[in-house]
């Protein structure tokens, strides 16, 4: 599981939460307040506010094509972008922070 935290003025909303979903992934189920997202090497992808973090489950597709896989991990990246104010290189520094203390 992943946790991901919010810049501040990016509020953690289940309305923008949804929003973002269906713009970069297409749409989404839920499962009490969970959102589970199915999009090209996601086999599965949960996803839930807890507080004023994001916390992600993933599963994917080991046997795809390199570009599938390359393009699963963009659209990613662009959606946590969006979501939490951090890019990929920012939220790899909290992640890093957060493992050393």
């Amino acid at each position: 599981m992943r946790e991901y935290r919010f810049k501040r003025g990016y509020k953690p909303t289940p309305e923008r939460l949804e929003e973002l979903i269906v713009k970069y992934f297409g749409s989404f189920e839920k499962d009490g307040d969970v959102y589970v997202v199915k999009y090209k090497a996601i086999e599965e992808l949960r996803l839930w506010l807890d507080g004023k973090r994001l916390k992600a489950e993933s599963r994917t597709n080991p046997n795809v094509d390199s570009e599938t896989a390359m393009e699963t991990l963009r659209t990613y990246n662009r959606f946590l972008d969006e979501l939490t104010g951090y890019t990929a290189k920012e939220r790899k520094k909290h992640m890093m922070k957060e493992v050393e203390d």
